[in-house]
């Protein structure tokens, strides 16, 4: 039923993350859009010239630069997938899981904001991932009979 949960480490204490549909729905109560929320988590945006259009570099690509993540957005990430890496884990385990408040976790951050934020965006992202390739096909499979 679960696939692998992801860690993150908070002074020297690794705690289970992940972000799920239970947490989308949380996030998007939260801030009104994923979209918002996402934007929130990025470290970098692409660099615009004088008309507001994307510079690309050589290769065709935009060229990025790095940009700061909104502290409410990476706050809430971090309050939000742990405590339901929490949850998940306290099932898998049989055991009663371990509500971390928000300003316990924060507090415990001992890394750049911008590492916080990647970490978390890349948990975010791994949301939108298929996670059992043959149970989806399966399932497509029922659903086209």
């Amino acid at each position: 039923m679960f696939e692998e949960l992801s860690y993150i480490t908070l002074s020297g204490e690794k705690y289970p993350i992940r972000c799920d549909l239970l947490v989308l729905e949380k996030i998007q109560k939260e801030f009104g859009s994923i979209n918002d929320f996402e934007e929130g988590l990025i470290t970098w945006e692409a660099e615009l010239d004088e008309n507001g259009e994307e510079i690309l570099d050589e290769d065709g690509k935009p060229k990025v630069k790095g940009k700061f993540p909104d502290m409410k957005t990476v706050n809430t990430a971090l309050y939000f997938m742990v405590n339901e890496g929490e949850a998940i884990l306290a099932e898998k385990e049989g055991r009663k899981a371990v509500a971390r408040t928000r300003e316990e976790l924060v507090r415990k951050v001992d890394t750049a904001p911008n590492t916080l934020a990647n970490a978390l965006h890349n948990e975010f992202y791994r949301c939108f991932h298929i996670k059992n390739q043959k149970t989806t096909e399966n399932q497509e499979k029922e659903t086209e009979k």
